[in-house]
């Protein structure tokens, strides 16, 4: 067995092995090929930090990998795990980690971060044996949006420029790596940005990507909560996806106000959990 980085496998071979090692997955997912590449720049995943176990030259397992600097902290953050089934029950994950961590400290990395979704015991146990401890849950919901009209003194338009230091005034919790002011700046091309104003005053805004139909970013200012404000930037999406089904995932389960807005208010279904795992190097 060997491990290398994946600076050079070519993505067609990457794209096989994601999809076979997630065949059998806690639920299970198909990727194309146009999706994972768009995850990989999305996401910016870096193939210098990302790592595969080889076995006789063909890639049997991977960890892809990104890495932002923040607040005095180097993260590293996990954007997907996989083994064939073949070559599980061999320790690979703990071996692809033994290979990448001392490259990760010589880039300055602080802290490993990633997701689990809740009910993957068997994943679970393996990264606390690798000293991940859970530090959130994260709430994932989809559906189809309620139609309500909303304030109607509240007027959408689409953002260009994105006053992060107005926007972040509105959260209540730090988004997770997906929805990160790292992932979003610059605004990915194919995003819509939607701001919700009172006059001229902002009041709320949205980031939707319409490929994917997921909801990336929501926030309401704390003083212009319950005054249908992120129902008219729900409202919004439903007019321009035509009655599709939305994902928004990772929504922090402490914010219970944002859980039950989601669930009752625009109708979506918490159809999954997942545990934020963080570990220090």
């Amino acid at each position: 067995m060997e491990f290398k980085t994946l600076a050079h496998t070519h993505i067609d071979e990457l794209l096989s092995v994601f999809n076979y090692s997630f065949s059998d997955y806690v639920v299970p997912f198909h990727l194309t090929k146009e999706v994972l590449i768009a995850k990989i720049e999305e996401q910016k995943l870096d193939m210098n930090i990302s790592v595969g176990a080889f076995e006789e030259g063909k890639l049997v397992g991977f960890i892809i990998q990104s890495q932002k600097n923040e607040n005095a902290e180097s993260i590293v953050y996990n954007g997907g795990t996989g083994v064939i089934p073949e070559s599980r029950g061999k320790g690979l994950v703990r071996k692809m980690y033994d290979f990448i961590i001392p490259v990760l400290k010589e880039r300055n990395a602080t802290s490993l971060l990633l997701e689990v979704i809740e009910g993957n015991h068997t994943a679970i146990r393996a990264y606390e044996n690798l000293g991940f401890t859970i530090v959130r849950r994260l709430l994932c919901f989809k559906g189809n949006i309620n139609h309500r009209e909303g304030n109607t003194e509240v007027t959408i338009r689409e953002l260009k420029n994105f006053p992060w230091n107005i926007l972040r005034s509105f959260w209540d919790i730090e988004p997770s790596w997906q929805g990160s002011v790292y992932v979003l700046e610059p605004m990915p091309a194919d995003y819509v940005a939607l701001g919700a104003y009172i006059g001229d005053q902002m009041v709320g805004y949205m980031v939707y990507g319409p490929t994917v139909r997921k909801i990336y970013q929501i926030a309401v200012d704390k003083n212009y909560r319950n005054r249908g404000v992120g129902t008219r930037l729900f409202n919004a999406v439903l007019q321009r996806n035509g009655g599709e089904a939305v994902i928004v995932n990772n929504v922090d389960d402490s914010s219970e106000e944002t859980g039950k807005f989601l669930s009752e208010r625009i109708g979506l279904n918490n159809w999954l959990s997942q545990f934020e795992m963080k570990r220090t190097l």
